[in-house]
C-alpha cells in the first residue's frame, strides 16, 4: 500500500507471505496474517509503480531495517548513479594495476597508473625518433634497457589493455542505463559478460579477437 501525504512523503506498507488465519471454530472471526514492512519514501522521486515492479527486491532489502525508515536509497536512479560510480572506480583500479606482457625475456608485469601511461607515451616518441634501446622497468624491479622491439610490445600491450577496459567499462554503463529495475542494477558486477544489446561495436571486435586468441592457444 502506497499513501502519498501533503508534505511530499509517501508512507509505504509492503506485505509478503499473506495467508488466511485458520480458525478453530466456524464461528470465529476470519482474517489474514502477513509479514509486513513499513517505510517512507520521497513521493516525488519514488512512485508506487517502481516499488510494485520490484517488490521482492524492496522487501528483501528492508526486512531487517528499522520500522518507518527512509527508503529513498532504494530508488532505481540512486542505484544507477552508485553502480556507475562503482564500475568507474573498479575500471580505473584495474587499469592502474596493469597487465602481464610477453617480451623476449619472458612475461613481465607493468602497472598503468597515470604517470606510467605518460612514460609510455614518451617511450613511443623515443621509438619514433629511432632509439634502439630504451630504459624502463618492470613493476618492483630497477630500470634496465629494453630493445626497441620489446619496448614496442610493452607499449602496444599496455595501450590495448587500457583501451579494452575503457571500452568494457563504457558498455557496462550502457547496460546500467538500460536497466528498468534496481534489482537488475544490483546484480551487475565488473567483469561479467555484457548482454549483446549493450555491447558497443568496438567491444564486440575486442571480444571476437580475444576468442580467436583463445582458440589459437
Amino acid at each position: 500500500m502506497y499513501k502519498a501525504k501533503p508534505n511530499g512523503v509517501a508512507d509505504v506498507w509492503l506485505r509478503n507471505n499473506q495467508h488466511e488465519i485458520v480458525q478453530e471454530t466456524e464461528d470465529g472471526p476470519t482474517g489474514y496474517e502477513a509479514d509486513e514492512i513499513f517505510c517512507r519514501v520521497d513521493a516525488a522521486v519514488i512512485l508506487e509503480k517502481e516499488i510494485t515492479a520490484d517488490f521482492g527486491f524492496w522487501f528483501d532489502q528492508l526486512k531487517d531495517k528499522e520500522e518507518g525508515c527512509n527508503a529513498d536509497y532504494l530508488s532505481i536512479e540512486t542505484y544507477r548513479a552508485e553502480k556507475k560510480k562503482e564500475i568507474s572506480q573498479i575500471c580505473q583500479n584495474t587499469i592502474y594495476a596493469g597487465t602481464d606482457i610477453e617480451i623476449s625475456s619472458g612475461k613481465e608485469h607493468f602497472s598503468l597508473k597515470d604517470e606510467d601511461q605518460l612514460n609510455l607515451f614518451g617511450k613511443q616518441a623515443q621509438l619514433t625518433a629511432g632509439s634502439k634501446k630504451l630504459e624502463y622497468h618492470e613493476d618492483g624491479n630497477p630500470c634496465r634497457y629494453y630493445s626497441a622491439e620489446d619496448m614496442q610490445k610493452i607499449i602496444n600491450g599496455a595501450m590495448k589493455f587500457k583501451s579494452y577496459h575503457t571500452t568494457y567499462g563504457n558498455s557496462v554503463n550502457m547496460w546500467i542505463k538500460g536497466c528498468a529495475k534496481a534489482s537488475e542494477i544490483a546484480k551487475i558486477k565488473y567483469g561479467a559478460p555484457i548482454p549483446e544489446e549493450y555491447q558497443s561495436e568496438v567491444l564486440k571486435d575486442y571480444l571476437a579477437e580475444m576468442a580467436a586468441d583463445k582458440e589459437v592457444k
